[in-house]
């Protein structure tokens, strides 16, 4: 193991009066490298440390599978149980099991589309818990039939809190202190009640703005997707307590799952599969409002990389990978390691690529060998195909020759496929064909499509709060826009315009990441102010004042 060679893939970042990360690499049971860069807090200019408590983020989800396992093991539960033996009242199409949630192959949609449609910029005023549940139980489509396919969605994860609750009558906070954190030996390690901010020895997340930083910790945390405030130490003990299998998590939790067509899934039961430069890695990454983080196992080769960063630009999960790959002496992988090739081409073209049926698109940039699809940076891989195999989300496209942009490119994600066909000349409904109210009765406010008056369309959802702005809203092609986030950026929500047969615009259908589509009915400008009013009726899904 080259130390040096680990302290350079850091080399290029600030972390002089700035935010930064924690890191170590271990062989079998032993620290080989571990590192500390930046702060911890940038108002009192104190250090990050290996004992410094940092939100883990997603992570926090293996180590809830472990949790369910230990209650599995005392006959509380069992992962085949239906989702409707513990949460009767929901109103899914379909029953799910909890091994099938686990596995993120349940269809459930996800929280974040949910609390953005409901709650609009009231969204940071929210009780989580309750919000989210509220919302969450009120809907009734799956993003697909149970066992399809995977699809990664924290939604899963909150319902597989609240079942575990109800099976044990324990808070989630004390199984998880029993069950993992007290055997593993994590000693500072907690599951946040939302007073977790308010302990010592613990840092604060950062966003970078400007040339500097400003504080971006969330309000509040989904406490089981990702609550867990932990420090390296903890982390480095929850590994050594993983070498001993504990509740034989290695063929129960990671072992690998299949879809119903027999395809394999690239995510286990809590634990993320994938494989690094031909070599099978077990762990999961984690990141939320400035929060990066990244646990990766070869088990094959007994190490181990943990990274916890407090600054959203920390690029943690292609850290994670350099370090596991420059320590095992592999060749770089394309598509989870691309600046280990070097530098990027300067790309040849730019084209915006799309599918109505999808309510998708992508901005896509190429040259010869290379493309990035909405800004990631995308290598061929030996076998001719793209792939983005960082974090929890991988996903593959399959382009020809990239010298000139493709007529048409295809983007897998799992056993699932999209074929997107290149904008050449983009035409769109009109500002005055698409203004206006829609609802749908799984949500408690409409959205709003409006003129901006400046010759563009801002999309408004929640509660309208004066001053409110809402998010710009761009043509794609056809029936289908894009939503741009705040300060202009493009953002994954995409809007589908449903026509009538007079070919007028009688609803529109959303489409995220995690939620595929959620379709909402036009309705007259006096129905959606009812139907508002109805929705401000509701203060248990708010909390605070309007801003």
């Amino acid at each position: 193991m080259n130390a040096a060679a680990l302290d350079h893939l850091f080399a290029g970042q600030d972390f002089g009066a700035a935010p930064g990360c924690v890191a170590a690499l271990l062989e079998g049971e032993e620290v080989a490298w571990q590192r500390c860069f930046g702060l911890a807090r940038l108002d009192t200019a104190t250090p990050l440390t290996a004992a410094t408590r940092m939100r883990i983020a997603s992570i926090t989800k293996p180590m809830v599978a472990l949790t369910l396992a230990a209650l599995e093991d005392e006959g509380r539960l069992a992962l085949s149980d239906p989702l409707s033996r513990h949460v009767p009242e929901h109103r899914f199409g379909a029953d799910p099991t909890l091994g099938q949630m686990l596995a993120m192959k349940s269809g459930v949609p996800e929280t974040y589309p949910l609390v953005w449609l409901g709650l609009g910029d009231a969204a940071r005023l929210a009780e989580h818990s309750q919000a989210l549940m509220a919302l969450l139980l009120a809907q009734r489509m799956l993003n697909f039939r149970p066992g399809e396919r995977t699809l990664y969605a924290n939604a899963n994860t909150v319902l597989l809190h609240l079942a575990a609750e109800r099976a044990t009558g324990e808070p989630l906070a004390r199984l998880m202190q029993r069950h993992v954190f007290d055997p593993a030996g994590m000693a500072s390690a907690v599951l946040d009640d939302g007073l977790a901010h308010r302990l010592p020895a613990t840092a604060i997340a950062y966003a970078k703005a400007g040339e500097g930083f400003t504080p971006a910790d969330p309000a509040a945390v989904e406490a089981a997707p990702g609550g867990v405030i932990a420090s390296l130490i903890d982390l480095i003990a929850w590994h050594r307590w993983l070498r001993g299998n504990p509740h034989d998590w290695r063929a129960r939790l990671a072992g690998a799952v299949r879809h119903d067509d027999g395809s394999p899934s690239g995510y286990a039961q809590g634990f993320v599969r994938q494989s690094l430069s031909g070599v099978p890695v077990i762990g999961h990454a984690g990141g939320h409002s400035g929060w990066a983080s990244d646990y990766l196992y070869a088990p094959e080769k007994d190490v181990a990389v943990i990274i916890l960063a407090n600054r959203a630009d920390a690029n943690a999960y292609e850290r994670a990978r350099e370090i596991l790959v420059t320590a095992l002496g592999l060749p770089p992988d394309p598509g989870a390691t691309p600046a280990l090739l070097g530098p990027a081409p300067p790309p040849l073209w730019e084209a915006t690529y799309a599918s109505a049926e999808a309510i998708a698109s992508l901005s896509v940039s190429g040259s010869c060998g290379e493309i990035a699809v909405d800004g990631r940076r995308m290598p061929r891989g030996a076998d001719g195909l793209f792939r983005r195999t960082l974090g929890v989300e991988p996903f593959v496209i399959d382009a020809a020759d990239t010298a000139a942009p493709p007529a048409e490119l295809k983007r897998w994600e799992g056993n699932h496929a999209v074929t997107f066909g290149r904008v050449d000349a983009p035409s769109a409904l009109s500002s005055l064909a698409v203004t206006g109210t829609y609802a749908c009765a799984s949500l408690p406010h409409p959205v709003t499509i409006k003129d901006d008056g400046k010759g563009g369309l801002r999309v408004l959802t929640g509660p309208v709060w004066p001053g409110g702005k809402g998010w710009p809203l761009v043509p794609v092609s056809g029936v289908l826009f894009r939503c741009h986030m705040p300060d202009g950026a493009p953002s994954e929500v995409h809007l589908r315009f449903e026509l009538d047969e007079s070919g007028a615009v009688a609803g529109v259908t959303f489409g995220f990441l995690r939620l595929l589509r959620i379709s909402l009915d036009r309705v007259a400008p006096d129905a959606g102010e009812a139907w508002r009013a109805i929705g401000q009726a509701a203060p248990q899904l708010l909390i605070g004042d309007a801003p």
